[in-house]
């Protein structure tokens, strides 16, 4: 079934005395990308939840980031301290699916006759997974305070009314202010980079910007918008300008990092820390750059960053459209990285750059009302999951043991395939040669978060 907006419908023809009718059905994206929305993601991601909380003796101290796919822990989560920048994604998953229980629950894939006691328990299990996340809310030292408290804390607030999840998303926003310094007219992304070829660690000499920056802005206009802040709503659109004019390249493609003179805001270097080369594309970046714009026009209504985000998709899709690879559309880690093949092998991918990317190509499908370039923006989405399920979606499948009466555990699991803790596989997080940790080709938390994002955003502009 195509995946392309307005094509291959569904024609039926009515015939009413003499007169003939026809009525086009869209097509079911609920059917060509069931995978969205299986009982699989769904008791997977359950299953995660109670086994890793049960592994810390329910004290959580750990957060899942990645699934290798070979060696001695194939397919078991490894963790990070709660600390690290990806601890939001995990409960942000739980929570994707406490939004489908409780919202759409026709999108909400479980066997269970008790399902409205199921959906207490998730509610009970994401809450437990997001209760750390409330101390950090005060922190200075990261710009990632959207990615760690908006998944999880954000829809707490919006789908059950915790006024303390409000609070803490809201003194999180001024803590990200807290790191912009108006000389550079930017919020300082990192306090230090090190590698083997750099080492960035004086706040006074250096001040570090990446292009994953401009998805934490979300959470500034979130909450100058609650609160009636107009300075939180103008430091992240003067970011976005800043990182528009200096990480963004002319042709829009994008640099990872550049390091300002924190005394006169002048560019000292354009780098890259996790991409193949300064001067590449990493596909992560560009797929940040993409969600982020659109995220920023979504609040400002400026034309200059629509125009951005637009240019920023038909970038991406440009190098995508001219790999001569299977599966195109499941990005390349690094759209300038060499690919020496043997014969019959796949090159190095980054599905967390294809599941962030189509997130914001559905936002600017939303935002283009109708017009052409939006139709193609849709398709391109579309065709980007539909191929990372065809060519990354672990073979490892979970379903829940259906009980037999209402008092047997609604969350026992059957597995079935070699065990795979993810949901996707073949993403990357670090490929740079100069990195001190390189770690790729595995599964990934936020790949598996932008996954059911995807599908609930679908499902909240009621294309399904």
């Amino acid at each position: 079934m195509s995946s392309a907006f307005n094509e291959d419908k569904i024609m039926l023809s009515n015939e009413v005395g003499n007169e003939s009718s026809k009525t086009y059905i869209p097509t079911r994206l609920d059917l060509e990308l069931e995978e969205l929305f299986a009982e699989n993601v769904v008791a997977k991601i359950w299953s995660v939840a109670v086994n890793l909380l049960k592994n810390q003796n329910n004290v959580l101290t750990h957060y899942p980031e990645s699934v290798p796919q070979t060696g001695l822990h194939a397919g078991q989560y490894e963790l990070r301290e709660a600390e690290f920048w990806t601890c939001g994604f995990f409960p942000g998953s739980l929570y994707a699916i406490l939004e489908r229980s409780m919202k759409y629950p026709q999108y909400f894939k479980i066997p269970h006759s008790n399902r409205l006691e199921f959906s207490k328990e998730i509610l009970e299990l994401a809450r437990t997974w997001a209760e750390p996340l409330y101390a950090m809310a005060t922190r200075t030292d990261t710009h990632d305070m959207g990615f760690i408290i908006q998944p999880a804390l954000r829809m707490d607030w919006e789908l059950t009314g915790n006024v303390k999840s409000l609070e803490s998303v809201l003194v999180a926003a001024r803590s990200l202010a807290s790191r912009y310094d108006e000389r550079v007219n930017a919020i300082r992304s990192w306090d230090q980079a090190i590698n083997k070829r750099y080492r960035y660690t004086d706040k006074d000499v250096d001040f570090l910007v990446i292009i994953d920056s401009m998805c934490n802005l979300d959470l500034l206009y979130y909450a100058g918008h609650h609160t009636s802040d107009q300075k939180l709503i103008d430091i992240a659109t003067t970011h976005a300008h800043t990182v528009l004019k200096t990480i963004v390249r002319d042709d829009f493609s994008t640099f990872h990092l550049v390091n300002f003179d924190p005394k006169t805001g002048e560019v000292k270097n354009k780098l890259t820390n996790q991409g193949y080369r300064d001067w590449s594309t990493w596909s992560r970046g560009q797929a940040w750059a993409i969600l982020g714009f659109t995220q920023t026009f979504i609040w400002t209504k400026d034309p200059v960053f629509l125009q951005a985000s637009i240019s920023l998709a038909n970038y991406f899709l440009s190098r995508m459209d001219s790999s001569t690879h299977l599966y195109p559309y499941v990005p390349l880690w690094d759209f300038d990285a060499p690919v020496p093949l043997a014969e019959g092998e796949l090159p190095l991918r980054d599905t967390s750059a294809g599941m962030i990317a189509a997130n914001g190509l559905l936002l600017l499908f939303q935002t283009l009302q109708g017009e052409e370039a939006g139709a193609r923006f849709f398709s391109a989405a579309i065709r980007i999951v539909r191929e990372t399920v065809e060519l990354s979606l672990s073979k490892s499948k979970a379903s829940f043991k259906s009980p037999t009466d209402h008092t047997e555990n609604v969350g026992a699991i059957v597995m079935s395939g070699e065990p795979f803790d993810a949901i996707l596989r073949n993403a990357t997080a670090n490929r740079n040669d100069d990195s001190l940790r390189q770690y790729w080709d595995h599964g990934l938390v936020y790949a598996d978060y932008y996954f059911l994002e995807f599908g609930n955003k679908l499902i909240r502009m009621g294309l399904i």
